[in-house]
């Protein structure tokens, strides 16, 4: 039995007027079950939709009645997502049960057959013994109750791996940082920058039981290789000029261990600025740096860390530069989104193999050759930065720089991670979208798995399904950061029908916008930018026409309003969101690095944070905000935040004050006749004419005050702090936003880049959100879909 109709759910809106963006946070659609689905009956058997989320909560039986919906089906899965705060931590399992056939672990949704003497596998339907350790607790020595087992009572589990699971012993984590040590990298100060972020970052590299290592290579047009004696303080530089046959100097003392070598690690990374301050080298031997790496690694793996301030001059994958400016906005505007050469994607594929990932930090607005140089990134399961104003004498990009980075040293990484999807028989997973090496059809390497870093797969309906429920699981192999190997195991139950109403309510907007716009970015990489825009436009015309014609009473004629699944009312917004993001936008203002950049966030954020705040940003007004705002909810405890507006330029009244978030960046705008009470209570300043444009650190003014409570006067400033620090915790405090001051008759360039965040409005990149509801309407009223 599948979802049964219920015309209470089966609401459909009207398009127009303003999006309702606040249908953002609620849930999914529910997951209805049918009576008995699980072995337990346990409130934790529906998989978290923040760990695997679908794009369809009832699955359509055959793959004729898919297409007839035109609905995308796919997963987006985030598989080494950290604990929340409030959240239950993952139950840890030491006995693996797996089907003998298609090696499904055993998981709430199993039938025990035969008197409990047998398991059914859920997922191929295979009978299984069940063995004596399922009801034999070893470490106790006791019987156990096999109900409480936490593998049939919970979706999410971890398995801790026996030695059949290990190739070798676990490794233990290594971090390699190659540093651009160039001219162009002195003159923006980033080696000082770097030094002084690592340092305060390293007692807060996992380092649990001393075994953590790491090693410095810094490069010009030359390596310099730096040497530790355990217990030693005086780091030695060892240059290596000659770059034809790639060595080591001294192949067994710069892999250091972080605590033996703790002083000298210490003192190099203090001293890094003074010792290339007068360097006037404007070679880049990256590539060499990398193989030096590759040698120094070896067999352990690890994680490399590239920081660049310029383009890649000596070596196989020394690159050209590109003159981009007069192909911006045009249909050569893709060939730039292309790597110039096939080595680094080829050397990433070999690092792969051995273990190894590489992180691409890009510092500064010299070309870099992003879409070449970040292939390193994308096919080893690793993360793209990029930090076009940096430079050390402006404080908040130094403090985001800091932050950011010292934040991704100091995740608890996934090591030596293979990811891999299984489903139930008529379902094959068909592409798969994110930054990792395809292993084979269903398994995808991930030397170093990121905590926040999500895959999107589709998947393809083979044959009519029969179950009345499918099952999706996924299992990732890790090795943690203190040695231990673990199988963290996510299985999703979905139910089907042959209702095409019913796909249709049950329809996730939000996992639709996600992997949609992954495919659109994916596909600009591969096709043309403009091939992307119209493939994701003309998806949500399908979707809006499909509805029309299989659901609603006007199925062959025109009308002046269109009806959509509640379910779906914001699908035309999102798609608009998308087409006017940094990774799609349309013109010749987005450079390619900003781009690529945009294009690897779309890739790999996890849904949450991805679709909101990153491609729809949050706007609150400041003036009128309510009493409870900025102060902890009595019941929770958590941060109350005040009602969103709508992303338009009417929501920005003259006498208005206003906060907008997009993950990456906050700003403040001001209209020209905000109070000057406003003023003092916000930031302290005495009129609006003072406060200056661009950027600012938003201050505490606090004055020593309880943290539960502000100084006197200046409660609006306690409560936006606390709502900035809200909605950074929404992000897993993935970025450090810079604050912007805009004002309404202030720089034209900064009211223009904020504005590009109001995606109701029209501009020249894309209609306004009407406009585009008419266009939709007009098409779908033609049939041109």
């Amino acid at each position: 039995m599948g979802v049964g109709p219920n015309p209470a759910e089966y609401q459909t809106v009207l398009l127009g007027g303003k999006p309702q963006l606040s249908a953002l946070d609620e849930a999914p659609p529910a997951i209805k079950l049918p009576p008995n689905a699980t072995c337990v009956p346990s409130p934790y058997v529906i998989c978290p939709p923040n760990h695997k989320r679908s794009t369809l909560n009832a699955i359509p039986r055959t793959d004729k009645l898919l297409k007839k919906t035109k609905l995308p089906f796919g997963l987006v899965i985030t598989p080494f997502k950290t604990q929340e705060q409030g959240e239950e931590p993952i139950p840890v399992v030491s006995e693996i049960v797996r089907c003998r056939r298609c090696r499904t672990y055993v998981n709430p949704f199993v039938q025990f057959v035969e008197g409990g003497r047998r398991w059914k596998c859920n997922l191929c339907g295979l009978s299984n013994d069940v063995p004596l350790i399922f009801d034999y607790d070893s470490a106790t020595q006791t019987n156990k109750n096999r109900w409480q087992r936490p593998d049939l009572n919970y979706s999410v589990v971890e398995f801790v791996a026996p030695l059949e699971y290990m190739v070798r012993p676990p490794m233990p984590p290594v971090y390699v940082f190659i540093i651009d040590v160039s001219y162009a990298s002195v003159q923006l100060g980033a080696p000082g920058v770097i030094g002084q972020t690592v340092l305060s970052a390293l007692d807060r590299i996992p380092n649990v039981d001393n075994r953590t290592k790491v090693a410095f290579i810094a490069v010009d047009s030359s390596l310099h290789y730096f040497q530790v004696r355990p217990n030693g303080t005086e780091p030695q530089q060892l240059v290596v000029s000659d770059l034809d046959d790639i060595f080591l100097p001294s192949p067994t003392d710069l892999l250091l261990n972080l605590y033996e070598c703790r002083q000298g690690i210490e003192c190099l990374l203090s001293r890094l600025e003074s010792m290339f301050k007068t360097n006037h080298s404007v070679g880049n031997a990256l590539c060499p740096a990398i193989q030096a790496a590759q040698k120094l690694l070896g067999t352990l793996g690890g994680k490399v860390i590239v920081m660049q301030a310029s383009p890649p001059t000596v070596g196989e994958g020394k690159v050209e530069p590109r003159a981009e400016g007069k192909d911006l906005g045009t249909s050569r505007e893709s060939d730039l989104l292309r790597p110039q050469n096939t080595w680094y994607k080829t050397v990433a594929a070999e690092c792969s193999r051995t273990q190894i990932a590489f992180d691409t930090v890009f510092i500064g607005q010299q070309p870099m050759d992003i879409p070449t140089v970040s292939c390193l990134a994308r096919y080893t399961g690793g993360s793209v930065f990029y930090y076009p104003s940096f430079m050390a004498t402006r404080k908040p990009e130094v403090d985001r720089f800091s932050q950011e980075l010292s934040n991704h040293l100091s995740a608890r990484v996934a090591l030596e991670s293979v990811l891999r999807v299984r489903a139930s028989k008529g379902l094959r997973m068909a592409s798969y979208y994110g930054n990792f090496f395809l292993r084979s059809l269903d398994l995808l390497a991930l030397p170093n798995g990121l905590p926040n870093h999500s895959y999107a797969v589709d998947i393809e309906i083979e044959e009519t399904l029969t179950s009345p429920v499918v099952y999706f699981q996924t299992a990732l192999l890790h090795t943690t950061a203190y040695g231990e190997r673990r199988i963290r195991v996510a299985t999703l139950a979905l139910p089907t029908t042959d209702n095409i109403h019913t796909v249709f309510h049950h329809a996730d907007q939000v996992a639709i916008a996600s992997l949609l716009s992954r495919k659109a970015v994916d596909r600009a990489l591969v096709a043309k930018l403009e091939d992307a825009r119209e493939a994701l436009q003309h998806k949500a015309l399908e979707i809006i026409g499909a509805f029309k014609t299989e659901c609603t009473q006007s199925s062959s004629g025109a009308t002046t309003q269109l009806q959509i699944p509640r379910s779906l009312q914001l699908l035309p917004f999102l798609t608009l969101s998308s087409l006017k993001h940094t990774s799609l936008r349309g013109g010749n203002n987005v450079p390619t690095a900003l781009r690529m950049s945009a294009i690897n966030s779309i890739l790999t954020l996890p849904v949450e944070q991805g679709v909101q705040p990153y491609t729809v940003a949050r706007l609150y007004s400041l003036h009128d905000l309510p009493p409870q705002a900025g102060y902890s909810d009595e019941q929770t405890g958590i941060t109350v935040l005040p009602p969103r507006l709508g992303l338009s330029a009417e929501s920005l009244l003259p006498f208005g004050a206003y906060l907008l978030h997009d993950g990456s960046d906050t700003f403040l705008w001001f209209g020209r006749d905000v109070s000057p009470a406003l003023c003092q209570a916000l930031l302290n300043v005495q009129d609006v004419r003072t406060i200056p444009s661009g950027v600012i650190t938003f201050p505490d003014l606090s004055n020593g005050a309880s943290a539960d409570s502000p100084a006197a006067g200046f409660e609006l400033n306690f409560q936006v702090n606390n709502i900035l620090r809200r909605l950074n915790d929404l992000c897993h405090n993935l970025w450090k936003p810079v604050t912007y001051v805009c004002k309404e008759e202030g720089e034209p360039v900064l009211r223009m880049w904020m504005s590009q965040r109001l995606a109701e409005d029209m501009d020249t990149s894309a209609p306004s959100y009407q406009q585009f509801l008419n266009q939709i309407r007009d098409k779908v009223n033609r049939g041109n879909f």
